[in-house]
């Protein structure tokens, strides 16, 4: 049982930074397999457990009540012994919920885009596209926001999609989308609504500009982003 705990309090705490860095948006281009997330949470685990240590100790010595008092731990020796302990337990734990929540909202905030930006100094001195700050191609075209799109109170991406396959453009269903599937999903969705009067509005009142165009090279899917906010009333040729 002990080594279960010490092995719990080694872990847990990487994989809540891992959790928060993912629901903040820094998602992996590919998913990790379990070799490879157990090494990243075992690089988490250092910056927040360090933190969550130095918040611990401070708590230990400012706070004298019986229930709630909690020796000070410098060494991972003491940790491990702290850690059969279920009062330290429960404290270390809530103390890394807490700490791996502000840690990784700092890295989002600040260091990402720091390192991001020194990194595509380099990639620039050698000649190379910078990387986008975002993961993937399909965060980039259905989930990040503009700064167009922030004139909206509720932060809500709003876009109007054309989805057709590239042999049958003809056959093309349209609508105002409301959900996207996050990146990591495997199968890739979206949530189109009024699809119906959309897609009769296209074909009979207006024409739209084309501002983005998505082509998923792997099923032959195209999704055109059109310019809704302008539409055009449809040219009628005259037939002498």
């Amino acid at each position: 049982m002990g080594e279960f705990l010490s092995t719990f309090v080694f872990i847990l705490p990487g994989v809540m930074a891992y959790f928060w860095l993912q629901v903040f948006g820094l998602n992996p281009s590919v998913k990790h397999t379990a070799p490879e997330f157990s090494g990243i949470a075992a690089l988490l685990w250092l910056p927040v457990s360090f933190s969550t240590l130095i918040v611990l100790n401070t708590w230990g010595a400012f706070v004298n009540i019986n229930f709630l008092h909690v020796n000070q731990v410098w060494t991972l020796e003491a940790l491990n012994k702290a850690s059969s302990d279920i009062k330290y337990l429960v404290l270390f734990l809530f103390a890394s919920f807490i700490v791996s929540f502000f840690i990784c909202w700092i890295w989002c905030l600040y260091v990402h885009e720091f390192l991001r930006n020194r990194i595509n100094h380099v990639r620039k001195t050698r000649k190379l596209a910078p990387i986008s700050s975002s993961s993937s191609v399909w965060e980039e075209f259905f989930i990040k926001i503009n700064e167009n799109d922030q004139e909206n109170s509720s932060m809500k991406k709003i876009a109007v999609f054309i989805v057709y396959k590239i042999d049958k453009p003809e056959e093309f269903i349209a609508g105002s989308m409301t959900k996207a599937s996050r990146p990591l999903e495997t199968d890739k969705g979206l949530v189109l609504e009024d699809t119906e009067e959309w897609t009769n509005s296209i074909k009979d009142d207006f024409d739209y500009n084309v501002t983005r165009v998505y082509i998923d090279t792997k099923t032959g899917m195209v999704i055109k982003e059109l310019d809704y906010k302008n539409p055009k009333n449809k040219t009628i040729p005259i037939i002498s």
